[in-house]
C-alpha cells in the first residue's frame, strides 16, 4: 500500500506544473496555494524566507516562481539573481504578486524594473488566470 501510494504521488508530480510560492505572511501563500491546487493543474511549494527559497528553488525545479512583493527589496533582487545565474533556474518565469487580496479587484499587470507582476489590489481569481496562461499559453 505504502509503495502504491508513493508511485501515485511520484507519476502525479511529474504530470504537475510545479510553482515555488515565496511570501513572509504564510496567510497569503495558503490562500494562493488552496485555489492553485483547487484547480488540479499544479504542485505547490511554499516558502516563508526568501533565503531559503533558492534552496527550495534549486531542489523543487519549479516552472514558475511567485514572489510577493513585500518581501524585502534586497532579497527579491538577489533571489531573481541567483535564479537566472543558475543554468537550470534562468529560464523560470519570476512573478511578483503585490497585495493579493481575494476580494479586490485586479487593477493592471505587466513588466516593471524586469519583473513580470500582477498589481495591487489582485483577485485571487486573476492570479489562477495569469498563472494558467503562462505556463499553459491562451486558448
Amino acid at each position: 500500500m505504502l509503495v502504491r501510494s508513493t508511485i501515485t504521488n511520484t507519476t502525479m508530480s511529474s504530470t504537475l506544473k510545479k510553482i515555488l510560492l515565496v511570501d513572509k505572511e504564510p496567510g497569503v501563500t495558503r490562500l494562493v496555494r488552496r485555489a492553485l491546487e483547487k484547480a488540479g493543474k499544479y504542485w505547490i511549494k511554499e516558502e516563508h524566507d526568501s533565503q531559503f527559497a533558492l534552496h527550495s528553488a534549486k531542489w523543487f525545479q519549479p516552472d514558475l516562481i511567485l514572489v510577493d512583493t513585500v518581501t524585502e527589496a534586497a532579497d527579491r533582487e538577489n533571489l531573481k539573481r541567483e535564479v537566472q545565474k543558475d543554468a537550470e533556474l534562468q529560464d523560470t518565469p519570476f512573478v511578483c504578486l503585490d497585495s493579493l487580496k481575494p476580494e479586490s479587484e485586479m487593477i493592471s499587470g505587466g513588466i516593471l524594473s524586469g519583473y513580470s507582476f500582477f498589481a495591487a489590489p489582485v483577485k485571487v481569481e486573476q492570479v489562477l488566470q495569469g498563472v494558467e496562461e503562462l505556463l499553459f499559453g491562451k486558448d
